[in-house]
């Protein structure tokens, strides 16, 4: 099946499926304008290459950079009832690589901040505050 012949279904089957949550979880004006944009066929190329890099030229950066750590003020935001928190320790992960992690999560997986953007929105601008 190709992603163009049913975007919907493609994109609320990982909202659904990666998020472990219902389409009634997310606003509907949101899923409105969601289902606009990956209708759009530049949009599904551009997210297939995205995944088609991580597969591929982001993982040569990364070994190229392993021995380097990120400076940087960095937020770690992560849905913490979702698969990879459950796996990871996602912020002890990040502290690998950085050097200066602020930690903070919200309840969800893949997609909290689809899910709970205006308090995503609040700690990204408290993290943009006091840096």
């Amino acid at each position: 099946m190709f992603i163009g012949n049913d975007p919907d279904f493609f994109y609320e089957t990982c909202l659904v499926g990666w998020g472990a949550t219902r389409i009634s979880d997310f606003d509907e004006e949101m899923i409105a304008e969601c289902r606009r944009a990956w209708r759009d066929p530049g949009m599904i190329h551009g997210s297939c290459s995205d995944y088609r890099a991580a597969a591929s030229i982001d993982l040569e950066h990364d070994i190229a950079d392993i021995g380097r750590m990120v400076a940087c003020p960095t937020l770690v935001l992560y849905g913490s009832t979702g698969q990879m928190a459950q796996l990871f320790d996602i912020p002890a992960e990040w502290r690998k690589r950085c050097t200066n992690v602020t930690e903070a999560s919200l309840p969800g997986g893949h997609f909290f901040v689809d899910r709970f953007p205006q308090p995503a929105a609040e700690i990204l601008a408290g993290f943009l505050d006091g840096h």
